[in-house]
């Protein structure tokens, strides 16, 4: 049961939990299956970054230091351990799953009172995923490499609400655990759907360009 949207719009606060706390809030704006833009900003208001990501291109400019990045996506997959797609990163941004396979065979079992499917698929990536039974929404998402609990990436997902008649999470917790554990909480706001955004991004001569 995803949450199907043409073009998505939503503010948002991030919260770094752990010793180094980082208060942000953003502006998040997606067309569907084409592009992801978002504006990192200071609470009082200072933008600090902002990212253009489309099917072939990720863009990045650094505000702080005056520089950016602009790379081909065939090249940012070559340095990530999984491909990173416009419709994985929507996928992520609104709680949705296109990664099960019907013709995988998944082990299914019961927990925290959600069904929790375990895929069988011998791969390097093995991934864990908990849906809730009365609406059939993801409510955990666990990528592990090699079945490695020591490295692995956990999305949670709640405080579903109502837009546009779907089922939506307005509050996602992100955590990676590795050498340096990172977690983060990203809370939604001021959805919207159906109006097409804007999507402004401009690199001026200032800016000096870096690589990945």
């Amino acid at each position: 049961n995803n949450f199907e949207f043409d073009n998505f719009e939503a503010k948002f606060d991030v919260k770094m939990k752990g010793n180094n706390k980082l208060g942000l809030k953003g502006q998040l704006r997606m067309q569907n299956d084409s592009l992801i833009w978002f504006s990192l900003s200071l609470k009082l208001g200072i933008e600090m970054a902002r990212v253009m990501i489309t099917e072939d291109s990720l863009k990045f400019i650094n505000r702080s230091n005056k520089t950016y990045i602009a790379e081909n996506l065939d090249y940012v997959n070559k340095i990530l351990p999984i491909e990173a797609s416009i419709k994985l990163l929507q996928d992520i941004l609104v709680g949705n799953s296109n990664q099960i396979d019907r013709k995988d065979n998944y082990t299914v079992t019961i927990e925290n009172n959600s069904y929790k499917l375990m895929s069988n698929k011998n791969s390097v990536l093995r991934s864990d995923i908990w849906v809730t039974p009365k609406t059939f929404r993801i409510s955990q998402y666990d990528i592990r490499l090699f079945d490695d609990d020591r490295n692995n990436i956990q999305l949670q997902y709640d405080n579903f609400q109502k837009i546009d008649g779907k089922s939506l999470p307005t509050e996602i917790r992100f955590k990676l655990n590795s050498g340096d554990d990172i977690n983060l909480e990203i809370d939604y706001s001021e959805i919207k759907v159906g109006e097409k955004p804007s999507f402004p991004f401009n690199i001026t001569k200032k800016y000096e360009r870096r690589r990945l």
